[in-house]
């Protein structure tokens, strides 16, 4: 298969892994089914050409080393054959034109440069992709992504008003920025740094340099914790703790957002019970309404229980701006109750999950078993508690802490070469360790080794400072929730940050590698390959105090950045300024372990009571239950109702016969000897009364109601 065929079938494939990663994150992270479709498609096409650029630009690279080797061929005479056309002496050109490749070069070029490379692109098409991802990435950033955002946490219920505060939002930024941006051009055509042409690669540059900026603080971070976290989930003692520790924040938070809603529930009930179904107020009343869940709905008075003509009594005078604040604080709290609820929940999986883990360890017969999960009968799931058991207990810990080990040396490779790329060595030399990896390779005419290099590096540089976008919290403004529980302005931050990194990851690599050499105002130095991401991104040595001052020392702030997290500096800091922070060895830490066990074991207690409730609903709609009841009570003082003891509703129908029976003093021990689940059902309440606290994956599905669709054009 030639490099014309296999070229476009490598970005293919690219292209949908990359669409199928963003889609996947965003489906987990995300509630495409209820969030603004707006929302949805700007973070999808942010997420997608953000995971794109990973396989992109070490294709640009190889392809870059490869177009110098191909210039090298041209120059050196001997590969003409005595020919004078200067088409047969240029090997690139000849790579390029397909229906000459691969029979002209092999008869050419091939004895300095391997036949073809698999994935070769020419210059012009790969430059041309770079310019229409690169500025993509910069309208996205600055333009439509703030004006997207002011849109939806606009808490109005016209478009027009909605549409005005973004325009009021965002002049007053626009109009600063232009004003820097103008003073600083002035500036520099004045000392002849640029001409007019220069100013897209001028605007290309501030771009980077505040991109490089938001990535040093990322990526020192996550170089030091994506490696650090995974050792830490191999320690099963350490992590309980941590769960432990972060149990009592996160309960204390769910049990404020639940009183949250519930003051909000109240207020709206009491407005919709003084607003009539002819109050000019009354569809935004109802507007409100819809913002809670499906559940809480029924307490609300719909305007429509009255037959005579309403008279407003109240002493509130309902206007439209009051209305909006409330519509408002009822999203607010709505999301952030939902969200707690998530968190919670998952937080108690984990932790139930390592206590089950503790427990199995000791077990002799080598299959996983939980108090808190139903088991199932049959060949299959015996095999698969047995691989859970094997998992979970003796192999999952060595897998992580390989993979944190590995994850660390690599770590320290891109440390020393973070730091030692800016320093100038005669000979064109290198002290970065990636750099001559990648150069070795283009000595030796080994093209996928410089590709694959590029893949590894590239991916992990994106992979420290992603994981720093979607794990950090900025209190409750910032939060990337799994299962469906994101809001839309995190989702929409998430997506402006990823624009803000994506472009200068690229460029700290070619930095890295040496591609782009910063004591050199160049634009073709022999023995430098140019990349088409240069062509497009500028050049960050048009601006010398940029290149004599950021560009040198930011990798030097990566390490310390590194260092700092290493050492655990800013928790220790937070820790001594009173922020809750899990250190491990401290009092405050211990007591709050303490807590977070208490409410864990309460956890467990809930769930087991539950499970063993919905294991006696099965065995009473199966008829088993009923038998072992009469069988205890005895059949002189049990009548059934019918022959039919598989009825539930017939055998409760006895069972209520015969507690009214035996509704005596001495008879009371023998209603409490009967299960629970009887004795609610025969009261007419439900199980779940004495669970209220339990979070289970089936109360979360049913919280997903918590959102109700907010449609860009939902108020027309």
């Amino acid at each position: 298969m030639g490099i014309e065929v296999l070229t476009p079938l490598i970005l293919t494939a690219e292209s949908v892994g990359s669409l199928a990663l963003a889609l996947f994150l965003l489906y987990r992270y995300g509630n495409i089914r209820r969030q603004n479709p707006l929302v949805t498609i700007v973070t999808l096409t942010v997420w997608f050409l953000s995971f794109f650029i990973i396989f992109l630009l070490p294709i640009d690279v190889s392809s870059a080393f490869y177009n110098d080797c191909l210039e090298q061929a041209s120059i050196n005479e001997s590969n003409c054959n005595g020919t004078t056309s200067d088409q047969a002496c240029n090997c690139k050109a000849l790579v390029c034109n397909v229906h000459n490749f691969p029979a002209a070069f092999e008869q050419q070029c091939s004895d300095h440069c391997p036949v073809g490379h698999y994935a070769f692109i020419c210059q012009q098409p790969i430059t041309i992709l770079w310019y229409i991802i690169y500025w993509s990435f910069t309208l996205l950033t600055w333009l439509v992504l703030p004006l997207v955002q002011s849109y939806v946490m606009a808490s109005y219920f016209s478009i027009k008003k909605k549409i005005l505060r973004v325009i009021i939002e965002n002049i007053v930024f626009y109009i600063s920025l232009l004003v820097v941006f103008v003073i600083v051009l002035i500036s520099l055509l004045v000392q002849h740094v640029i001409t007019i042409g220069d100013i897209p690669t001028l605007i290309a540059t501030v771009c980077n340099t505040w991109g490089l900026l938001v990535l040093t603080v990322l990526l020192g971070y996550g170089l030091v914790e994506v490696p650090r976290s995974l050792w830490n989930a191999s320690r099963r003692q350490w992590t309980l703790n941590y769960c432990y520790f972060k149990a009592a924040k996160v309960y204390a938070d769910m049990c404020e957002s639940t009183h949250t809603l519930k003051e909000m529930k109240e207020k709206v009930r009491t407005l919709s019970q003084d607003t009539h179904y002819r109050h000019p107020m009354r569809k935004y009343v109802d507007l409100i309404i819809k913002k809670f869940p499906e559940e809480m709905r029924s307490v609300f008075n719909q305007g429509h229980d009255d037959f005579e003509d309403f008279k407003d009594d109240s002493t509130e005078v309902l206007t439209k701006k009051s209305l909006e604040d409330i519509y408002q604080k009822t999203i607010k709290s709505v999301r952030l109750k939902h969200r707690t609820t998530v968190e919670w929940a998952d937080l108690t999986d984990r932790a139930l999950d390592l206590e089950d883990t503790f427990i199995n360890a000791t077990s002799s017969s080598r299959k996983f078993i939980s108090s808190v999960r139903r088991r199932r009968s049959g060949i299959i799931f015996k095999l698969f508690y047995m691989l859970e058991w094997y998992w979970k207990v003796k192999i999952r810990d060595w897998v992580l802490k390989s993979i944190a080990i590995i994850l660390f040396v690599f770590t320290i490779v891109i440390v020393w070469s973070e730091g030692t790329f800016g320093i100038p060595l005669p000979n064109r030399q290198h002290l970065s360790i990636i750099a001559n990896v990648v150069y070795a390779a283009h000595n030796n005419a080994n093209y996928v080794i410089v590709e694959l290099t590029s893949i590894i590096t590239v991916a992990y540089l994106s992979l420290c400072a992603y994981f720093t976008v979607f794990k950090i919290r900025i209190f409750n403004f910032y939060y990337l929730a799994p299962r469906h529980s994101t809001d839309e302005y995190s989702l929409l931050f998430s997506a402006m940050l990823l624009s803000r990194l994506a472009l200068p990851i690229c460029l700290n690599y070619l930095y890295v590698i040496n591609v782009v050499d910063l004591q050199l105002e160049h634009t073709d130095v022999v023995g430098v390959p140019q990349t088409a991401f240069q062509m497009a991104a500028g050049n960050t040595a048009l601006i010398p105090w940029i290149t004599k001052g950021f560009n040198i020392y930011y990798p030097i702030i990566i390490v310390l950045i590194c260092l700092a997290t290493f050492f655990k500096l800013g928790q220790r800091l937070m820790s001594l300024c009173g922020y809750e922070t899990f250190i491990g060895e401290d009092a405050f830490s211990a007591d709050h372990i303490d807590e977070g066990k208490a409410l864990i074991k309460r956890e467990r207690r809930l769930r087991e009571g539950a499970l063993q409730s919905g294991d006696l609903r099965r065995k009473l709609q199966s008829g088993a239950i009923a038998e072992a009841v009469m069988s205890e009570a005895g059949p002189s003082s049990f009548k059934p109702a019918s022959k039919d003891t598989s009825n539930t509703q017939t055998f409760l129908k006895s069972f209520e016969r015969f507690k009214k029976g035996n509704g005596k003093k001495g008879s009371s021990s023998e209603i409490n000897s009967t299960p629970r689940y009887f004795r609610n059902e025969a009261n007419g309440r439900d199980e779940d009364e004495d669970t209220t606290n339990l979070i289970s994956r089936d109360s979360l599905d049913r919280s997903s109601n918590y959102y109700d669709r907010d449609n860009l054009f939902d108020d027309i």
